[in-house]
């Protein structure tokens, strides 16, 4: 499953996305940073210490880009750059929010 095509709106704060068989997932901003598939936020978020430091997050985006024909890499103003969001991921995402 692909996406047709992919609108972020930062007003709203979603990211939008018609997938090729017609359906439509929209995630927050929110959803996807606190969920964001890098090493470093994986790691904060599967941290089992009750007493871990999180860092702050912003869920303003600043850049999307392709990556091959299999994923975005989602670019947050906080600094975490590294996430890539596989279309898998993101039906998966769009699944437990919906």
């Amino acid at each position: 499953m692909k996406p047709t095509s992919i609108t972020a709106d930062r007003t709203q704060g979603t990211l939008t996305i018609t997938w090729d068989d017609g359906s439509t997932s929209v995630l927050s901003f929110k959803v996807l940073s606190d969920m964001c598939p890098c090493a470093a936020c994986s790691a904060e978020r599967n941290n089992p210490d009750p007493l871990k430091v999180i860092r702050a997050r912003s869920y303003e985006l600043e850049a999307i880009h392709p990556v091959g024909g299999y994923a975005i890499n989602i670019v947050w103003k906080d600094g975490c750059r590294y996430g890539i969001y596989s279309w898998d991921y993101l039906r998966m995402l769009a699944r437990m929010v919906n």
